[in-house]
């Protein structure tokens, strides 16, 4: 299965190029339309790309902002780690990640852009774990039988310890197979710091990463990558944003949280966790982990998603076009659309913050 992983991850590669021309031609159509305006004023075309987790949202924020105010904004969903690594580039004119720039991506990015970069949370949502298993409408797992299912320990649906979880369901002897995120990813991060969080031994194999090294599993590139994986494989189970599971009619599983109850991911879950958070105020680095909530209630995957900028952007009217369109997305209008499609609205709190922020964007 490692094999096909490979495979997977180089077709990966081989979309990212094609998205990555895809954005070119863009950026150049945009440069024409902008560039008499890059001293003052506001772009009228902004590109940027990233997480896939979020694209649902941002492409449904940019197209009802397109129709209002008369704005393009190109979004193209290549997961966070590409998304990082274009924005430092300056390719694109803002990034989306779920996963917080290292301080090594932080230093390279603030090089790139030549000030300050920015972490904007935007909505906040559940990882939820996908699974095909026909007959199991139900099913339930924790932390440590997760981890172990990833570490290749867990290899079959009706092992003891998934049993234990679900007594009263038939679980079949077929076979486990797990399906993970091959290109760089947000998810993948907020999904391995949960494991690392619960397991020991998955911290000290495996760890914390946007690009981590599955001991077992077939990879996939992109949200929509797992969710079709995991729909075309018998026995399977993936990591996918909960608008991914619900949109693709993909059964779900309740994890139990750290209060010792068994949760399914919801909008209402999600914001348990997020509500009895507590938040940065330094809002120049604006950035947290939900995951694990002791709230009665909480679904224990949680993260925000972020994008970025720059406080004094090199093309001072595409950067005036993101901050313009990002403080459009944090009205209440705009929040209260995030759980249509499965997310939930920023407590009010962060929102001030966020706001905050973006002023001192220049």
């Amino acid at each position: 299965m490692r094999i096909r992983q490979r495979k997977l991850a180089t077709r990966g590669i081989a979309a990212g190029a094609v998205t990555m021309g895809m954005l070119l031609a863009a950026a150049a159509c945009s440069s024409s339309s902008s560039s008499s305006a890059s001293g003052s004023g506001s772009a009228s075309v902004i590109n940027g790309a990233g997480s896939t987790f979020a694209a649902p949202m941002y492409e449904q924020w940019a197209g009802q902002y397109h129709q209002k105010h008369g704005v393009q904004i190109n979004y193209q969903a290549i997961g966070s780690g590409g998304g990082i690594s274009e924005y430092t580039q300056g390719i694109v004119d803002f990034g989306a990640t779920d996963a917080p720039m290292s301080s090594t991506e932080q230093a390279a990015a603030q090089a790139g852009q030549g000030s300050t970069v920015l972490h904007i949370p935007m909505i906040i949502g559940a990882v939820t774990m996908i699974y095909n298993l026909p007959g199991v409408s139900h099913l339930r797992l924790d932390g440590p039988t997760l981890a172990n299912i990833y570490l290749g320990k867990i290899k079959t649906w009706n092992s003891p310890a998934i049993k234990a979880l679900n007594p009263g369901v038939s679980l079949p002897s077929t076979p486990i197979q797990p399906v993970e995120r091959a290109d760089s990813s947000g998810t993948s991060y907020a999904f391995t710091s949960y494991l690392a969080q619960i397991s020991p031994t998955w911290a000290s194999q495996v760890g914390v990463s946007k690009t981590p090294s599955f001991p077992t599993g077939t990879g996939a590139t992109g949200s929509s990558g797992v969710a079709a994986a995991v729909q075309q494989t018998k026995g399977a189970i993936g990591y996918v944003e909960y608008s991914y599971a619900t949109q693709g009619h993909i059964p779900v599983a309740s994890l139990k949280n750290a209060s010792g109850q068994f949760v399914a991911p919801t909008p209402a879950s999600t914001e348990a966790a997020a509500a009895h958070a507590t938040f940065p105020t330094d809002i120049t680095h604006l950035v947290f982990s939900l995951n694990n909530s002791s709230a009665s209630g909480a679904y224990p995957i949680v993260t925000p998603t972020y994008v970025l900028i720059a406080q004094q952007p090199k093309n001072v009217a595409a950067g005036s076009a993101v901050r313009a369109w990002l403080e459009w997305d944090l009205q209440k209008p705009q929040q209260a659309e995030s759980t249509k499609l499965g997310y939930v609205p920023l407590p009010s709190k962060l929102v001030s913050l966020d706001l905050a922020a973006l002023k001192t964007v220049k």
